[in-house]
């Protein structure tokens, strides 16, 4: 086992590596961010107009209604029996009594901004106190082993989430971080308190990230950061998980450590010990997965440079209109001509110069004065169009999917074309990060039955067909299964797809047999399934359906005095209005 110098020069070079890697994308996210939230930098150069063409912002929430929801995830006991079905329902109701207090749709939101904009996010999962917790930390403050397989993360060798902010007394008070580690950072800062004082942000080195981190506040207008903590002061800690050489066991164990400003560390045990598990509770994906880089690009790197070239061309525009509003003028130097700016009124006159030239004459007024001459841009909207259509087709973020005509007529079937070819690309988005979402399904699993208590209920909560609400109190052994689980993952958008294409085909087939009952039963039914309905509406729709097929039949008595024959026509007229009444 390592001591805590050598850990300490581990963790410190492992952190190193991986801040060095991700900073090569730092300047992009700078941008792309800035692009997203219509904030500018001005040179004298190419753009000196503070404006801003809002397409970023336009193309990412184009692509997000088309993937804002988060799949549905259901779990399948391994165990085939009853009680296995039971345990398939608890846990069921589990996962959403814990999708609805954590929020998994916000965190799923949060989750598709990251990736739509700068290529990858990640989920962090925690248990605290027995609770499940999930977060999405921000791109900057997650770093990661470079030699990592983008496709499996589990495959890290570490990662570091960098940049957690706690208030000194609470790290004293806390019993669960080491006295020693206590001690050590008690020296780190009284090393430094002639300099930074009480009342500051203790922040000793300051990496590419927290310097990224820090130059978005300036841009959004915040440049007192240090003066959030002065109340007490803020120590930034570092939550690294790692690998650590094991004598004893011959392998490597994955650990947890807690390090203050890479000086003092604070709290350091197996990750098994922790949670309970031998993952790392992290859970990333990205939408263009490239195995030579774990850091891909995003849609905001397509959409940056042809909206900062937009964003020069709008504003020479718009400087031209003004310069071209400004009506300057040329004049001659003349003696005793010293000419004056007018403000301008209605029917206003001016007085014009009397100047003569060398023989004597008179000069017009065009001689001495003329309007000086500004071209109008004419082509920057027609390059400003290109380039919008540029990125709309390398983002599948076409006019039609953000609500806008074409110019151009084209027919129904056409348009119809484009949104499902269009649709095509933006759905192919929920394969990429459906695994993950299967791997989170997974992890929360584990997780949950390693840190639940035995004794300690869970109360859960179900909704009847009515609208009213029972509760039941569960325990461990009415979900936990040894045959484990096998988790399935639904895509919302490609459920929808398929049904829609199931359905076509179906409203096909009943249109080529329109007098097959059973056909048409099917295509009601799944036609009917299509809506969000309640139970109790579904039954009143298919109750009216049954009343309007049972059509009573008029008696018609028989006269058993009639002849043979009168008694054939009365019952043949009774068939023929039976037939009559069921075809109606």
């Amino acid at each position: 086992m390592l001591d805590n110098i050598a850990l300490l020069q581990k963790l410190k070079t492992e952190k190193e590596v991986a801040v060095e890697y991700q900073s090569r994308r730092h300047e992009s996210w700078a941008d792309i961010y800035n692009l997203y939230r219509d904030i500018v930098s001005t040179n004298e150069l190419t753009q000196r107009q503070d404006v801003n063409i809002p397409i970023m912002k336009e193309t990412k929430k184009t692509l997000l209604s088309r993937v804002d929801e988060p799949p549905d995830v259901i779990f399948d006991c391994l165990q085939k029996d009853i009680a296995g079905r039971e345990k398939e329902m608890v846990i069921n109701e589990l996962w959403d009594q814990d999708s609805d207090t954590c929020n998994f749709a916000g965190v799923d939101i949060i989750e598709k901004n990251s990736v739509l904009l700068y290529g990858r996010a990640f989920k962090k999962l925690n248990v605290i106190d027995g609770v499940f917790m999930v977060e999405v930390p921000n791109k900057l403050d997650v770093v990661i082993d470079p030699k990592v397989n983008p496709l499996d993360i589990e495959t890290a060798k570490f990662i570091v989430h960098l940049h957690i902010y706690k208030y000194l007394r609470d790290i004293l008070a806390d019993p669960k971080y080491d006295e020693d580690g206590k001690q050590d950072l008690k020296k780190v800062l009284q090393e430094g308190s002639d300099e930074q004082g009480q009342g500051q942000l203790i922040q000793f080195s300051k990496d590419k990230t927290q310097e990224a981190k820090d130059e978005v506040l300036k841009n959004l207008g915040i440049d007192n950061f240090e003066e959030f903590g002065a109340a007490d002061v803020l120590v930034e800690l570092n939550e690294q998980f790692t690998q650590i050489w094991d004598e004893e066991q011959k392998k490597f164990v994955r650990y947890v450590v807690v390090v203050a400003d890479d000086n003092a560390i604070l709290f350091k045990k197996p990750l098994k010990e922790v949670l309970g598990v031998d993952f790392w509770p992290f859970v990333s994906w990205a939408d263009d997965v490239d195995n030579e880089d774990f850091w891909t690009d995003g849609m905001g790197d397509v959409v940056r440079t042809p909206n900062k070239i937009m964003n020069i061309y709008f504003s020479t525009m718009l400087e031209n209109r003004v310069y071209q509003n400004l009506g300057m003028m040329w004049y001659l130097p003349t003696p005793g001509f010293d000419p004056q700016t007018f403000e301008p009124e209605p029917f206003g006159m001016y007085p014009a110069p009397m100047i003569e030239d060398s023989s004597g004459r008179l000069l017009t007024i065009e001689q001495v004065v003329k309007q000086m001459d500004i071209p109008a841009l004419r082509d920057n909207l027609v390059e400003i169009e290109f380039l919008i259509k540029l990125v709309e087709r390398a983002t599948a973020a076409t006019a039609i999917e953000k609500g806008i005509g074409e110019k151009k007529q084209i027919t129904l079937g056409e348009v119809e074309e484009l949104v499902a070819k269009s649709a095509e690309r933006i759905t192919s988005m929920a394969k990429f990060y459906r695994r993950a979402w299967k791997e989170f399904a997974w992890k929360w699993r584990k997780l949950k039955e390693e840190n639940a208590l035995a004794k300690s209920p869970i109360t859960l909560y179900k909704k009847t067909y009515r609208g009213n609400y029972f509760e039941k109190k569960v325990y461990k052994k009415d979900w936990y299964s040894k045959e484990g689980y096998k988790e399935r993952v639904l895509s919302s958008s490609e459920q929808a797809a398929e049904k829609k294409g199931e359905l076509e085909k179906l409203m096909a087939l009943g249109q080529q047999y329109p007098n097959d009952p059973v056909i048409q039963k099917i295509v009601k039914k799944r036609m009917l399934d299509t809506f969000d309905l309640t139970p109790d509406e579904m039954k009143e729709i298919k109750d009216a359906e049954k009343a309007a097929e049972v059509v009573p039949i008029p008696e018609v008595s028989v006269d058993q005095s009639q002849g043979e024959e009168e008694r054939k026509l009365t019952e043949g007229i009774r068939r023929g209005v039976g037939e009559l009444s069921t075809l109606t």
